[in-house]
């Protein structure tokens, strides 16, 4: 679909960059539990409905509109990374799970769509294998091109062509191991100057070799039409070290060279490493995190941990070395529970390469986010978007945020360009972003320019006024970049999922195609000196009336003025004298339209402006 451009006329906003100071979570919010769940290869919404045919995410757009679903479960966890990838010479491959049947979804597969280095292609009608499928994995193979996804009962189908952007598909069924063919949530990279030999892990759906589930290599040199490795546990993976495995839980770097690398990242295993310097022959295991409760059994009551949440990603720099983004949450497991719990306000995305030290003492309080800011090692947070030094957030309650079962901030995906410079995106609960009585997730990115060493300030990627009411999911990165990163994700209007979780009704998610330009994201913005501060509208959306909080250092002239789309003023309040401390202000809807507006508070001269909508 061809990129669609916002008109100027409307507001100049794109994506906003600030430096926030991290907030710490409260200790009675820190100590919320709730019992987790486990990977999912087929989960439908169990109730009897209907898809709403009225709520979508589709409007003018500053991005490009890849395509769409209904089926909105793209990864159990770990953003699901290896579905975008860019090519040397710029142009783009994107594929996602894509399911508009609600609720069986018959008709799911992968949705696919290409970028031939000017535009986009049209959004799919149909997925783009014969069968149902779904957790696509997209690779280079040749001049071609390669997508694996798992069928469910028969094992991955293998869809190949030799020219990628255009030709027919060719499938073939690459079925598991004896007692175990129907493996699935597969991962997969190439590599060579030819990008002929395939990588490939995937998870068995049942026992497999004395671990409840287990996590197989698959290899082809001939990129994909044959594999020469194929069922294979690696050394170090086996039941003498753990129990099993979940979905969606392991993530592989771009393959440098012959040099491979995957990390493994749960809150029930370590979190480790697998690295091959021979494209697969050998591998090495680097332990980044090891589990306080080693071969646990999936009923032993422990005590509350904290540990990754599952979400990972690594890539390696222009030296070799490896860098690692993940998310960080706590677990436990009750004396009398049936399953294991996380705790939904345990917040942080957290930082580790390979020569820093590993947390390998069984520490349980080694991942604490307060602890690992300290360190220097937290780098992802949920902003505190106005400064008062709190998170607003609609509620703490678990029915105010949609349910993913990863930390607030979590789904990373790091890259690190020729000058070393690391670049981290994620998706995170967002301050002044609700619905009502869901906070929305935005887009955030923060970059490093030292490799690692320092990090700059927090933008917000999907800030603009167009995404005022989307839940933003699912970032997936791509490796090579230029004077832009590129990435895509999945957006809609409701908090959460249709199919697992909160179970809403099923409504259209739109997949876009982001490139934002480093310098947006490299810049430094120091905090503003301000005279005031001014809090978000509540409630927002509103009908009738909204209160906004203004805290003034000393007597100001204040005014307040609301302008639509447009730029004409719909509300005024005149300028009058306010005193030092607190003030509320109040904002009439009488005569406005439903719709998105802005509000500016003006202080001395100074001006804040804000977004609002009215119902």
């Amino acid at each position: 679909m061809k990129r669609l451009l916002l008109a100027t006329c409307l507001l100049a906003l794109g994506w906003s960059v600030s430096a926030q100071e991290y907030v710490r979570i409260p200790r009675q919010l820190k100590n919320i539990a709730v019992p987790d769940m486990k990977s999912v290869r087929e989960s439908v919404n169990p109730l009897a409905q209907s898809a709403n045919p009225y709520v979508r995410s589709g409007r003018l757009i500053n991005e490009f509109e890849l395509g769409s679903t209904f089926y909105d479960l793209q990864s159990n966890t770990s953003a699901p990374a290896n579905r975008f990838y860019r090519y040397e010479d710029g142009t783009m491959a994107a594929v996602w799970t894509r399911g508009m049947n609600a609720t069986a979804y018959a008709d799911r597969g992968t949705g696919y769509n290409y970028y031939n280095g000017a535009d986009w292609g049209a959004a799919p009608t149909a997925r783009i294998e014969t069968q149902r499928t779904g957790w696509p994995t997209y690779a280079p193979q040749g001049t071609g091109e390669l997508v694996i996804a798992h069928h469910n009962t028969a094992g991955l189908v293998v869809s190949r062509r030799d020219t990628r952007g255009s030709g027919p598909w060719t499938q073939a069924i690459l079925a598991g191991p004896a007692g175990a063919v129907d493996i699935s949530w597969p991962r997969m990279v190439s590599s060579g100057t030819d990008h002929m030999n395939i990588h490939m892990l995937s998870m068995t759906y049942v026992a497999y070799e004395n671990l409840d589930l287990a996590m197989l290599y698959y290899r082809s040199t001939d990129g994909g039409q044959t594999w020469d490795k194929q069922h294979q546990i690696l050394p170090g993976m086996s039941s003498a070290e753990y129990t099993g495995f979940s979905g969606d839980t392991y993530s592989w770097a771009e393959p440098k060279g012959d040099t491979l690398a995957f990390i493994v990242c749960d809150n029930w295993t370590d979190m480790f490493i697998m690295k091959s310097p021979d494209n697969g022959d050998s591998w090495e295991k680097i332990m980044v995190w090891e589990h306080p409760y080693p071969l646990w059994n999936g009923t032993e009551p422990t005590d509350t941990f904290y540990c990754p949440d599952g979400a990972a990603h690594l890539a390696f720099d222009k030296d070799g070395k490896l860098h690692v983004a993940f998310g960080v949450n706590r677990a436990m497991m009750e004396e009398g529970a049936t399953g294991p719990s996380w705790f939904p306000f345990v917040d942080g995305v957290a930082y580790w390469n390979e020569d820093m030290p590993a947390w390998n003492n069984g520490d349980v309080h080694a991942l604490d986010p307060d602890i690992l800011y300290e360190s220097g090692n937290l780098i992802g947070w949920m902003q505190d978007v106005n400064n008062n030094g709190e998170l607003d957030l609609i509620g703490f309650d678990i029915s105010n945020i949609g349910l993913y079962y990863v930390s607030p901030s979590s789904m990373p995906q790091i890259t690190v360009d020729e000058n070393n410079q690391v670049f981290v995106v994620y998706s995170g609960i967002t301050e002044g972003y609700d619905n009502g009585s869901q906070q929305y997730r935005h887009i955030w990115a923060r970059t490093s320019p030292d490799g690692g060493t320092t990090w700059g300030d927090f933008a917000d990627l999907t800030t603009d006024i167009i995404h005022l009411l989307d839940e933003c999911v699912f970032p997936t990165m791509a490796n090579r970049t230029d004077d832009k990163i590129h990435l895509i994700y999945q957006a809609d209007n409701e908090p959460g999922l249709a199919v697992r979780g909160d179970e809403d009704t099923p409504s259209e998610n739109l997949y876009y195609q982001l490139s934002v330009d480093k310098s947006d994201i490299v810049k430094t913005s120091a905090k503003p000196v301000t005279s005031f501060e001014l809090s978000q509208n509540y409630p927002n959306p509103f009908t009738g009336e909204t209160k906004v909080n203004l805290t003034l250092n000393r007597t100001s002239q204040v005014s307040l003025e609301v302008n639509d789309l447009l730029g004409r003023t719909v509300y005024q309040l005149p300028a009058t004298s306010l005193s030092a401390g607190s003030n509320m202000l109040t904002i009439y809807s009488n005569g406005m339209k439903p719709g998105i507006y802005s509000y500016s508070v003006i202080v001395n001269g100074e001006r804040i402006t804000r977004k609002m909508v009215v119902e």
